[in-house]
């Protein structure tokens, strides 16, 4: 996208340059940020990589979600297959749901 371009959308979305909008949504997920601006997500990382800014906040790891939802015993996932299989929750709720999805996928 040629560089005038850039200030336009920046402009539009209320920025006084696409410097400015780049580093005001740095912090958020590239797609939402292109939502912001009106651009697409691939756009939003090259221009990041052009201002030398890395991805936005590094995401948690799935053992340390796992653990999270483990001790949240009101997190609504709790009671389902889900939560059985892939977040490995084995309380009553959570083991039940997975007994009864295996049941309706056997038939």
């Amino acid at each position: 996208m040629p560089r005038y371009d850039r200030d336009e959308i920046a402009r539009r979305a209320g920025h006084a340059s696409w410097r400015e909008a780049v580093q005001a949504t740095a912090d958020l997920p590239q797609q939402e940020a292109g939502r912001l601006l009106g651009v697409s997500h691939p756009t939003i990382r090259v221009w990041r990589a052009e201002l030398g800014l890395g991805p936005a906040a590094a995401r948690p790891s799935a053992a340390d979600t796992a653990a999270a939802f483990r001790a949240d015993p009101d997190d609504p996932r709790h009671g389902s297959a889900n939560g059985y299989r892939n977040l490995r929750c084995r309380c009553e709720a959570c083991t039940a749901a997975w007994t009864a999805y295996q049941r309706d996928r056997r038939g």
